[in-house]
């Protein structure tokens, strides 16, 4: 067994120990979770939840990202086309306003959009969250945007402070600027952490309901 294998089931045991303590404590089991990549589908799978969203197993650029959310009713219910002239080794669509939606992790674009029919008729508006997970920490005008959006649970990770925005928050070692987007689902540190487990996702989600 070699060194790697072993650090790799340390790290597993680890996280579903991180994983097994936020499912206890959890109680909105049907969050419908709209996030900017896959950060989304592994909180899901972390919690042991169904997909309650179409936003699993894609990313959208913030600014894609953004215009769609700026626009969701219309976006949400508009037909996403195939991108033809797409030079990508995966499907990507064509959604409103001209937004693509990178399919990475999808063989079709016909596999995509079944799945995209199919979860985006669980989404609950009034059990909502938006996450923007892969911001480029260059372009403030974003973060202005993001905070803009009208949805009450919200929130954008950045690799420093940004105190005059309410809806971002600080992954302590972190990076994200200069174009070298991380992912904040990565492993942070020895413990098993993930980035992310800086932030209280489970008493994000918890909140939804409690704000009804």
């Amino acid at each position: 067994m070699t060194k790697k294998s072993i650090k790799d089931i340390i790290k597993n045991h680890l996280q579903n120990n991180i994983n097994k303590k936020n499912r206890k404590r959890l109680y909105n089991m049907k969050p419908t979770i709209i996030a900017s990549n896959c950060t989304g589908g592994f909180i899901y799978h972390w919690l042991g939840l169904q997909f309650q969203s179409p936003f699993i197993n894609l990313y959208m650029t913030p600014d894609d990202f953004l215009k769609a959310l700026e626009n969701f009713e219309i976006f949400i219910n508009t037909p996403i086309k195939r991108f033809i002239n797409s030079t990508y080794d995966y499907p990507v669509g064509i959604g409103a306003f001209n937004t693509k939606i990178h399919f990475m992790h999808y063989n079709t674009f016909d596999e995509a959009i079944k799945k995209w029919e199919e979860r985006k008729k669980r989404i609950d508006i009034e059990n909502m969250c938006v996450i923007l997970s892969n911001w480029g920490g260059e372009r403030i005008d974003q973060l202005e945007r993001f905070e803009k959006l009208p949805f009450k649970t919200k929130v954008v990770f950045t690799d420093k402070e940004y105190p005059k925005y309410q809806s971002s928050f600080y992954l302590h070692g972190y990076s994200c600027s200069n174009g070298k987007n991380g992912n904040v689902y990565a492993t942070q540190r020895i413990s098993g952490k993930r980035f992310i487990d800086q932030f209280d996702y489970v008493q994000m989600l918890n909140s939804i309901i409690e704000k009804e």
